[in-house]
């Protein structure tokens, strides 16, 4: 009896994480934003696949700030895979809130997509998972978009 309860736990508990395999293909697309208190986003970072070897980055430089782009290729998509390997981020939850109420706060979300058709959907509202995964994606998106000069028109932002 108490082995099939600890089997129907576990077995509900990953279906609450976005996987429990770390994935094999490579990394093809990314959305990582924040929301704060104010209109719109605190912070966007989206990279979108153009070939097989070409990406753009669309990036805030600042928090609340102006979108930039910027041409990447597969040695940025692969410092953030190996981000999302070592932080074990394919594990994250679909969804984080803290179990108390707060009525001022902040929420997040988080998108990964791979060549093997793998996809980490995550988001949260005033709560994160463990671990450094998503300040070590924005750190590492951050420094790939400090040099760009191109600026998004604002009739061109994706919200």
């Amino acid at each position: 009896m108490k082995k099939s309860v600890v089997l129907m736990i576990g077995a509900m508990l990953s279906l609450l994480s976005c996987g429990t395999k770390a994935p094999k293909g490579e990394l093809v697309g990314l959305k990582y934003t924040t929301v704060g208190t104010m209109a719109g986003y605190q912070y966007e970072g989206r990279i979108e696949q153009r070939s097989d070897t070409t990406f753009i980055l669309t990036a805030m430089k600042m928090n609340y700030g102006t979108l930039y782009q910027k041409r990447i290729g597969m040695a940025e998509m692969a410092r953030l895979k190996k981000i999302i390997i070592e932080e074990k981020m394919y594990k994250y939850k679909r969804h984080y809130r803290p179990i108390f109420t707060v009525k001022d706060g902040y929420s997040w979300y988080f998108y990964a997509e791979f060549s093997d058709g793998m996809r980490i959907y995550s988001n949260g509202e005033n709560a994160t998972p463990g671990g450094n995964g998503l300040i070590r994606v924005l750190n590492a998106l951050n420094q790939m978009i400090e040099d760009a000069t191109e600026e998004v028109p604002d009739s061109l932002r994706k919200d």
